[in-house]
């Protein structure tokens, strides 16, 4: 596996810093490859591996600790023998019933230094939070970016990315960047994407939660699936399942996509009215957190690339830390208003700029804003459409450089 160093250059920083590292993101997206990586960055900077201790749940070793009083006799047992500073890395810790408590004991008992990872970005949320209120730092963690995608193929495949990259980037678009997918033929890498999605809804959401209903669960989530990047409510949601003689309340329709999003699988961009500054309570657009499982699940043999596309760029945004919001001005809709810290950036994205009328509509919601922050359409023309202060990119170009 390669060394994420989007995610390290952070990690680094925080080494032997007081702050528990908070590392969340959705199944298989490579968090616990991260904390080994981590435990090596460790190791590299001298510390004795006799004083790091990392304890996986899913590992045969663990998996028999329920609760966190039989993690503390565990973690008490493996420490009793150690002098000096700590180090204690837990990898999918919303396991354990009740793991905030001894996670802010060592804090309190221990001279240590905290690294956990969870599937649920519920770690954050309730006891936690009220416990170790200001003293955690958190590190969302995605599915490779087309960039990490590349170096995998480089490192680990030996592949010449130069004289390949578009082939390359088709492939990431169809199959998506989960991180151990790179490892499976392409003849079965749908077949493991389905695979996962089936563990993400029964592991995370449906036993998590109680859920009795995994059909209507599987329903919803395939609409979504099916409709990324469109604008959706869960009335609408409802009042389609209605017609697929399925009766679900709104109400249910949002505590499962809530669910869905607690267990990271999906994301939501609200909608922000850019002439008044507010977040609208009409229907926000949902992204999946890997593009790949739209193909996996609906299967629609690339028919709907511009989705995939602003799919692959909104999830790029988040990985760069932007918070990113949908657009409207005056009923033109804008697909993304990108902010971080003192910077903010307005955002189109197309398959292609087509024709008059794509460009027209394209670079035409981006002038009705009227402020003087950036403003960027991405497509995957290789021609240069920039006019009027508005940029053009292509889309593999935005997603190798750090320019946005």
């Amino acid at each position: 596996m390669i060394k994420r160093e989007l995610y390290l250059e952070k990690i680094r920083r925080l080494i032997n810093t007081e702050p528990i590292k908070i590392i969340t993101g959705v199944r298989r997206s490579g968090k616990t490859y991260l904390l080994h990586s981590i435990k090596e960055e460790l190791i590299e900077q001298g510390i004795s591996k006799e004083n790091i201790f990392l304890i996986s749940f899913e590992s045969q070793k663990y998996n028999k600790i329920q609760n966190f009083m039989e993690l503390d006799v565990c973690v008490n047992n493996l420490i009793k023998n150690t002098s000096g500073k700590l180090y204690l890395l837990f990898d999918e810790i919303q396991n354990i019933m009740g793991w905030e408590k001894s996670i802010n004991s060592y804090r309190v008992d221990f001279d240590c230094d905290i690294y956990i990872t969870g599937s649920n970005s519920e770690l954050l949320s309730g006891e936690l939070a009220t416990l170790i209120a200001g003293r955690y730092f958190h590190i969302d963690v995605y599915p490779f970016s087309f960039k990490e995608f590349l170096q995998y193929k480089k490192e680990i495949n030996s592949i010449d990315i130069k004289n390949k990259e578009l082939q390359l980037f088709n492939e990431y678009v169809k199959y998506g960047g989960m991180p151990s997918l790179q490892q499976v033929q392409d003849i079965d890498k749908f077949s493991y994407l389905e695979d996962i999605y089936s563990t993400i809804l029964l592991k995370d959401i449906i036993s998590r939660h109680n859920l009795r209903n995994a059909e209507i669960l599987n329903r919803i989530l395939t609409f979504i699936i099916s409709n990324i990047g469109q604008s959706v409510s869960a009335n609408g949601i409802s009042k389609y399942l209605k017609h697929e003689n399925l009766k679900v309340s709104a109400d249910t329709v949002l505590n499962y996509l809530s669910f869905s999003q607690n267990a990271c699988f999906i994301h939501e961009a609200k909608k922000e009215n850019l002439k008044g500054k507010k977040v609208l309570k009409t229907n926000g657009k949902y992204y999946l957190v890997d593009h790949g499982f739209n193909q996996a699940i609906i299967g629609k043999d690339m028919e709907n690339t511009g989705q995939i596309l602003e799919n692959i760029v909104y999830i790029e945004l988040l990985r760069r830390g932007y918070e990113v919001k949908v657009g409207d001005i005056n009923g033109k809709e804008v697909d993304f208003v990108c902010n971080k810290a003192d910077r903010k950036i307005y955002i189109q994205v197309t398959y292609l700029l087509s024709g008059k009328e794509t460009v027209k509509r394209e670079f035409g919601s981006l002038r009705a804003i009227g402020d003087d922050y950036e403003k960027y359409v991405l497509s995957m023309d290789n021609l240069d459409f920039s006019n009027t202060g508005i940029k053009h990119m292509n889309i593999i170009e935005f997603l190798k450089n750090d320019i946005i």
